[in-house]
Order: C-alpha cells, then sequence, then structure tokens
C-alpha cells in the first residue's frame, strides 16, 4: 500500500518529468525554428547564377552589367552540348553556334535580343537533337 509520503514523491516526479518534457520540447522548438529561419534567410546559390543577377528592385539603384552572367550561361550550355557531341561521334560545330554568334549575344546585353534568340534557338535544337535536358536557369536581362 502506497504511504502519503511516497504518493506525494510519486507526484512530484511526475510533475518534474512532464515538466522536464515540456521544457526539452520547447527548446526543440525554438531550435527548429531557429534553423528553420537560418536556412530561409540563406542566399540561394544556383549553378551560374549570381548574386550580382538581382533586378533592380533589391533598391540598390545599380544596373549590372549582364554580358558576364550571359558569356557563363551560354558558355556552360554550349559545353554540355559539346560533350554530348562527342560522345555521340558527331562534330560538335555541326550542333554549337559560333563563337562569333556567342559574342554578338552577349554583346547585345539581351537574353531577348535576335542574336541571343538566334543562339539559344542553335542551342535548343542541338539539346532536342540529343535529348538532354534544358537549363531551368536562364539570365533574366
Amino acid at each position: 500500500m502506497l504511504h502519503d509520503a511516497d504518493a506525494a514523491k510519486l507526484r512530484l516526479w511526475l510533475r518534474l518529468s512532464i515538466g522536464a518534457n515540456v521544457a526539452s520540447g520547447l527548446a526543440v522548438l525554438v531550435l527548429g525554428y531557429g534553423l528553420l529561419i537560418f536556412v530561409v534567410d540563406e542566399p540561394a546559390e544556383v549553378e551560374g547564377v549570381s548574386l550580382s543577377a538581382r533586378s533592380d528592385a533589391d533598391g540598390d539603384g545599380k544596373s549590372d552589367d549582364p554580358r558576364a552572367e550571359m558569356r557563363a550561361f551560354f558558355t556552360r550550355t554550349a559545353g554540355l552540348l559539346d560533350r554530348a557531341a562527342r560522345r555521340h561521334g558527331t562534330n560538335p560545330a555541326d550542333v554549337l553556334p559560333t563563337r562569333e554568334q556567342i559574342d554578338a549575344a552577349v554583346e547585345s546585353r539581351s537574353i531577348h535580343s535576335m542574336e541571343s534568340e538566334m543562339v539559344l534557338q542553335k542551342l535548343r535544337e542541338g539539346y532536342d537533337y540529343y535529348n538532354l535536358d534544358w537549363p531551368l536557369v536562364m539570365p533574366h536581362q
């Protein structure tokens, strides 16, 4: 049979264990929330897209020169196509835009210019021919 002193001790231990569980649960929630904030606040890094590629909506008032980002995109995209052509025993010059076409597209400073559209069309045709996935991230200019 349980005496009053033993029952009081059990109630005390029960309260302490519940309190400890609640405290540890709150600590886990706070740490989880802190981790979530840390992860969400980190800038996303996507291959080929620099943080300098952000628009003027960032409030800095500066307009970044898109040529470096465009050249990196065209070079990376053409590089993948070049490797696919070589793997298939095809002359890469048959499926790649010329260096002059890429230079003209980059100098246009717009991914929507006629020069850029010609380069993109040539690259897309090659990607379709070799059944490659088209890059999801493109320069926004």
